[in-house]
């Protein structure tokens, strides 16, 4: 079966044959990258410094305002401080920097209390708070959480990258993973290590929706407002760099918090507006791709929603979540851009389709089990354990959880797999019974055009798609073969008029596409991958022409011999993994079996052209060699050395005369039929017959590559003469004993080069030679129909050979020089011999004698 290259991830660390804009794109993908690990790498290292170290039981950003991080077990929270308030003064002391409450707080011992004037909304209040020792706990409470989440959206956004390099989408949506993951990596360095990352925060938060305003514009589809306004992309990052300058001048002074909350808005209004992207090619687009791209993300944005979405603005506004830290409340969210993701590069990305599916699974998992451990820790903790276990409750809330985990885990994990199966449209058909539908459908049929209609409607009825089709090449003819069938061809006479319409070249750039990448392409990889940009309209072109969404190759002995062209499925749904594996598994049947039809062509071609001319071991080879020999199906002209022969019969119209037609027939046909035998016996191949005439050739169709090849082939049209005189004598005896005169039979022999090919309409093809060697061959037959040599008293056989064969008879016949002879439409003079006999047949005295005079009859 041949083997259809499987869609393999793209290599991003190549950069040959890209165009330069792709190279400095490539580039600046991996210095963003860059950027992000090493700004990972900072905030991690004076994230760890923090570890043992004493602080005062809450947080504070530059501007001395406490944070919305931090647990609910420290003292500072459990005093009551929460963003926004203001830490005014610590112990008396004014504080102007986050260094101040430092000195204060290294000043008392670990768990010493420390009193605050905190400005708490329009109230002045004075606050005790007990100092705490940094755990490994508060790390990753506080860190761990930003920089795992950090690094789970610069992973997404990179992995979707390295799937669809260089697209707008994929650039939209990398960036706004990147941009989240700054915000989520350097939020802790805000308020507590203050090594300098705020600017950095601030960009990535301000540039984060224009990113997100891109990505509705082109996402799920590309928006009808770029097709009128393609400048409009500018806008949202017009926006972001009037908001960032004066973001990054006004901060620390308060008159940025104005601004901030522009940002706030902006982040929201870009959120609200690829949402309504995504709702409205749900419902409106009329591409299949956007409506399962829109479903798929939507069913993301019900999942990671719910609780996170108002947890910034609730704490901006000094709220909270039921207790719940605002960064841990947080990790739902990783499901939209998880979506977004499989959204992007689903279309494309058969061969791993699984593992992202069960990579979504595992996401929305844990943000269950997340989920489900803080409600069970508001809820169940306070309303049931502590009331009942009193002080004991903290230590027995861990293992009810474990409990319930190992109970619960497992049902609902498979049951959201299942929603997640559903969701990305898993095949529900049996793939082995459909590829032995397929198997059963082609298995036997050899001729062509049934074999190709039987996989198109194969394929529609088992996949349930709208339209199907074939393109076939044809070498010989540099053309293109194109059946397709749909549910509008419901007729044969419907299928041939979609046939004609079909007109594809040989060259089509669509072929030459799938011809050079080996692998299945589709119209979205068209549309949106630069790397096929300058053949964008072309190739988007014949796929609607084609009505096809997707294209595999078909391969034969690793020659590209046509397309497997897809059309929609009826469903409204896309093709899965599972239907794109069929797919494959069928283009590779049918380029065997269009291989072994088109083989079974050739050999019935081949077996018209030779059966009756050449001996069973002369075919068996012939096919055997048939790459050398045969070109787009039929013999290609080639250039041989070859030995012709011709004979006609003198005194045949006599004899013609005097015999009944039907009798005339019969003998004119055994006639044949043992000169026939006596030419395969001889190993030559009867090229024609005219009349009582027979043309024969020695040396093809296989093509001679020695001397020593050539001269057999010499020796074998002289013997054959030879053994034709014989008959000829047989057959005369037979004549005198019917009361009918005797026949002559007069042989030309000449080697020399010849063109070897078949001429004829597809229908009725022959094998031949031409070429001066035939001419010259047929002019010696024909020469002086009178001629008579001395042998020719007891031999009814005139056989005349050219110099040229005789050179390579190597004295094994006796023969006799007739002369330089002028041939019709010959303009040099030909040098003829008579062969007599075999030489060890004749005494050497008459073997020597060459130069006996010509006598006319």
């Amino acid at each position: 079966m041949a083997n259809l290259p499987r869609t393999t991830v793209p290599n991003i660390f190549s950069f040959e044959e890209l165009p330069k804009s792709l190279v400095i794109g490539r580039s600046l993908f991996f210095g963003i990258s860059l950027l992000f690990l090493i700004t990972s790498v900072i905030c991690t290292w004076n994230a760890l410094k923090w570890v043992d170290k004493p602080f005062a039981g809450f947080l504070v950003n530059e501007r001395m305002v406490v944070s919305y991080l931090g647990p609910t077990h420290w003292t500072g929270v459990q005093a009551g401080l929460k963003f926004p308030d203001k830490v005014l003064k610590a112990n008396g002391r004014s504080l102007i920097s986050t260094r101040d409450l430092e000195k204060v707080i290294a000043s008392v011992p670990v768990g010493g209390t420390i009193s605050y004037s905190v400005q708490k909304g329009e109230q002045l209040i004075e606050v005790t708070i007990p100092t705490m020792r940094f755990s490994w706990m508060d790390f990753w409470v506080t860190f761990g959480t930003g920089l795992l989440t950090g690094l789970l959206y610069a992973f997404i956004g990179v992995v979707v990258f390295a799937l669809k390099p260089d697209t707008t989408v994929s650039w939209s949506f990398l960036l706004s993973c990147m941009f989240l993951s700054i915000s989520n990596v350097t939020a802790f360095d805000l308020v507590s290590t203050h090594v300098g990352l705020i600017r950095l925060y601030f960009f990535a938060t301000t540039f984060c929706p224009a990113v997100v305003l891109h990505l509705s514009l082109v996402f799920p589809e590309k928006s009808k407002l770029l097709k009128y306004y393609p400048n409009a992309k500018v806008t949202p990052y017009l926006l972001s760099t009037l908001l960032v300058i004066p973001l990054e001048l006004f901060y620390p002074d308060p008159k940025f918090l104005t601004v901030y909350s522009w940002v706030l808005f902006y982040t929201v209004a870009s959120a609200t507006a690829l949402l309504g992207s995504i709702v409205y090619a749900s419902v409106k687009s009329a591409s299949v791709l956007a409506r399962t791209r829109a479903k798929v993300i939507l069913f993301g944005a019900a999942l990671a929603f719910p609780i996170p979405a108002a947890a910034p603005i609730v704490s901006f506004w000094g709220g909270s979540l039921a207790g719940v830290p605002i960064d841990i409340a947080e990790l739902p969210l990783l499901i939209f851009p998880a979506s977004i993701a499989y959204a992007i590069v689903k279309h494309n990305l058969f061969d791993v389709d699984q593992y992202i599916k069960r990579t979504v699974g595992y996401v929305i998992m844990t943000a269950i089990v997340a989920t489900g451990y803080f409600a069970l820790e508001t809820v169940v903790k306070t309303a049931i354990l502590d009331p009942l276990l009193g002080s004991s409750a903290e230590k027995a809330y861990p293992i009810v959880f474990a409990l319930l985990t190992v109970f619960a885990f497992n049902p609902v994990s498979l049951r959201v797999q299942a929603v997640v199966d559903k969701l990305f449209y898993r095949a529900q058909y049996d793939y082995k019974a459909a590829v032995t539908k397929v198997s059963d459908a082609i298995t036997s049929i050899f001729d062509l055009n049934e074999l190709v209609r039987q996989v198109i409607e194969t394929v529609r009825k088992e996949l349930f798609v709208d339209q199907a089709g074939v393109v076939l090449l044809d070498d010989r003819k540099k053309a293109c073969q194109a059946v397709f069938i749909g549910d509008e061809a419901v007729t044969a006479e419907a299928a041939q008029q979609m046939k004609r319409e079909l007109c594809i070249a040989y060259d089509d750039p669509l072929l030459a596409l799938l011809a050079k990448e080996k692998k299945l392409v589709t119209i979205y990889d068209i549309e949106e991958d630069p790397l096929y940009a300058s053949v964008r309209e072309p190739c988007g072109r014949r796929f609607s022409e084609l009505g096809a969404t997707l294209a595999l190759p078909l391969y034969a002995h690793d020659e590209f011999t046509g397309i497997l062209a897809i059309g929609h499925k009826k469903s409204g749904h896309f093709y899965t993994r599972e239907d794109i594996e069929l797919l494959k598994t069928v283009s590779g049947m049918t380029s065997t079996a269009i291989e072994q039809a088109r083989e079974k062509g050739q050999k019935e071609i081949m077996r018209k052209l030779f059966e009756k001319h050449v001996s069973p071991e002369v075919a068996e080879a012939v096919w055997q060699q048939r790459e050398l020999f045969l070109e787009g199906g039929r013999p290609r002209s080639q250039k041989l050395t070859v030995t012709v022969l011709f004979t006609d019969l003198k005194g045949f119209s006599t004899v013609s005369e005097k015999m009944d037609p039907q009798a005339l027939m019969d003998w004119l046909n055994g006639y044949m039929d043992k000169m026939t035998k006596i030419v395969m016996d001889h190993g030559g191949i009867v090229d024609d017959y005219f009349g009582d005439a027979i043309k024969v050739n020695f040396g093809v169709p296989l093509p001679r590559k020695t001397e020593a090849e050539i001269r057999q082939d010499a020796f074998n049209a002289v013997n054959c003469a030879l053994a034709m005189d014989e008959e000829m004598v047989r057959l005369n005896r037979v004549m005198m004993e019917q009361g009918l005169p005797m026949l002559r039979m007069r042989v030309g022999i000449y080697t020399g080069p010849v063109v070897a090919g078949s001429l004829g309409s597809a229908d009725r093809l022959k094998y031949t030679t031409i070429g001066d060697t035939v001419n010259t061959a047929s002019r010696l037959e024909s020469f002086d129909k009178d001629l008579t040599l001395p042998h020719l008293e007891t031999s009814p056989c005139r056989i005349l050979i050219g110099e040229t064969t005789l050179r390579y008879l190597d004295e094994q016949f006796a023969t006799q020089k007739v002369g330089e002879l002028s041939l019709k439409g010959k303009d040099e003079k030909i040098t003829a011999y008579c062969v007599l006999g075999r030489a060890d047949q004749y005494s050497p005295g008459v073997l020597s004698d060459q130069k006996s005079p010509m006598r006319q009859a």
